[in-house]
């Protein structure tokens, strides 16, 4: 699968499983989930993580901030992948949080007529 396949999947489970019927309230939840949902969605075959690098080279030759001087290339690899995931993922839920701020405001305006 392709690096954009890997992210359009975790942000549809992150749409479905916990944003559609999720409020406002639950935001800490949401949050604690991103990492989960990133890690569940980084490939871990060689293969795998091989066909994400031929889309981006930059998975190939960025050294992510947090790897480790014992990491492997495939390792290096696999970060750089769950970055993109859970950047990808921030990105929705900031959309999210956004588009449920915005409905409140519209439904706070509509039941106090002095605003």
């Amino acid at each position: 699968m392709s690096l954009q396949t890997y992210i359009d999947d975790a942000i549809e489970e992150l749409e479905k499983d916990h944003l559609a019927d999720a409020t406002l309230d639950d935001v800490e939840d949401i949050e604690d989930c991103i990492w989960e949902l990133a890690d569940s969605n980084t490939p871990i075959y060689y293969s795998d993580m091989l066909e994400c690098v031929s889309d981006d080279i930059d998975l190939f030759i960025t050294r992510p901030d947090n790897a480790g001087p014992e990491d492997t290339p495939d390792k290096l690899i696999q970060i750089n992948i769950f970055e993109r995931i859970e950047s990808a993922l921030w990105e929705r839920f900031r959309e999210w949080q956004e588009e449920q701020e915005s409905v409140e405001e519209e439904w706070a305006s509509k039941r106090d007529p002095d605003d």
